[in-house]
């Protein structure tokens, strides 16, 4: 797609990200004047040969995921305003755009001596983990009620809303377990989805038969990365003495092999609201 193309009142600027499965693009919203985010379904060549399922079923999931989150209106998941296809039948959202995601606040999870100085691995405040986490988990309580299991959560797939101490608005459901025939074409036992330092070790057996826990799981890395700098080595991982005992308990808790001894995400929000409450630095203000 060519920079500055025009299509159904949108202008194309500028192409910001790309996957396996697709491309987002900032565009211009030329009717209401706005910055927008507009995600085209695009199948890799290169990976379409060995994925585990035909090209139809990635695009039927592409809409299915686009009128999933158009169903969702909650302050820390990601809003679909739009939902078109481009002249060859290429089907498109369209989002509000964001300015960052959590990558740009921790940088990359593995570090390099080559690597540009923002993108090494950095930690965030025990308080700011705090909130950033509460919000993750609320987003993600509101998935869970609905029988959704997003199996993808990492620092790419938070959104911010500001550079810094933005709030956390969650996105990409591409590869969420649906509750619907849809899921079942994407329920071959043995196969394996997600980002492999963030997955549990059910998911990384068999991704078509995890639940909610599996995310907690997610949010367990996700939070040791945030206050440590690294990602966690082994179920119990060492924390530093300054974060908070409670927090600590709660990451491990999150990170159980077992997946019955997790908490569940809305557990896990409502403690956080406590932690961050009692917190001698809790300044920080509620971001919903």
């Amino acid at each position: 797609m060519t920079d500055g193309l025009a299509i159904h009142g949108l202008r194309f600027d500028e192409m910001v990200v790309t996957s396996n499965f697709s491309r987002v693009y900032r565009a211009w919203d030329v009717a209401l004047a706005r910055a927008v985010a507009v995600k085209v379904f695009h199948l890799d060549p290169e990976r379409e040969a060995t994925l585990p399922y035909p090209r139809e079923v990635w695009r039927r999931r592409f809409i299915a995921e686009a009128r999933l989150l158009a169903g969702i209106d909650h302050p820390h998941v990601v809003r679909v305003n739009g939902l078109d296809h481009l002249p060859d039948g290429t089907p498109y959202m369209v989002m509000p755009w964001y300015v960052a995601n959590l990558r740009r606040e921790i940088g990359r999870d593995k570090d390099d001596a080559h690597l540009p100085e923002l993108e090494r691995p950095r930690r965030v405040s025990p308080v700011r983990a705090v909130e950033i986490i509460r919000q993750l988990c609320l987003g993600l309580a509101v998935l869970h009620a609905k029988g959704y299991v997003h199996r993808d959560v990492k620092p790419t797939n938070l959104l911010l809303t500001a550079r810094e101490g933005g709030a956390i608005k969650l996105c990409d459901l591409g590869m969420a377990k649906l509750p619907d025939e849809l899921s079942q074409a994407l329920a071959r036992r043995g196969v394996w989805i997600g980002t492999p330092d963030y997955v549990a070790p059910e998911q990384r057996r068999d991704a078509s038969q995890v639940d909610d826990r599996a995310d907690v799981y997610s949010v367990g890395v996700l939070a040791y990365r945030l206050v440590s700098g690294k990602l966690p080595d082994g179920p119990e991982p060492p924390l530093d003495a300054q974060i908070p005992e409670e927090f600590a308990r709660l990451i491990h808790a999150a990170l159980a092999v077992v997946p019955s001894q997790r908490p569940t995400a809305l557990q896990m929000a409502a403690l956080l609201s406590v932690i961050g409450s009692e917190s001698p630095k809790a300044g920080i203000a509620r971001m919903c």
